[in-house]
């Protein structure tokens, strides 16, 4: 699948402000205060949009992580036991 490739010359405003032309934001589905995403890679800036969730996700300790493996591991054996598992 091969993808367009739009081109356009923008200027940069003081303070370093560009304007992401309309038409892109368009297609990008980027509107006010979406996040997107800069990277400066072999002489070229990529911006691409960062998608989030919409509800806060929960962050794992170290710990509670190795305990639900721990968990995890049990249970698979149990049930390789009982056949339930190959």
């Amino acid at each position: 699948m091969q993808q367009s490739v739009d081109d356009e010359l923008i200027k940069i405003q003081p303070k370093g402000v560009i304007t992401i032309p309309k038409k892109f934001r368009e297609a990008l589905r980027i509107s006010d205060n979406n996040i997107i995403r800069m990277k400066r890679e072999k002489g070229k800036i990529t911006i691409e949009p960062v998608r989030t969730l919409p509800y806060p996700v929960r962050s794992y300790t170290d710990e509670e992580i190795r305990e639900f493996l721990e968990l995890d591991k049990a249970e698979t054996l149990s049930l390789k036991k009982q056949k339930l598992l190959k």
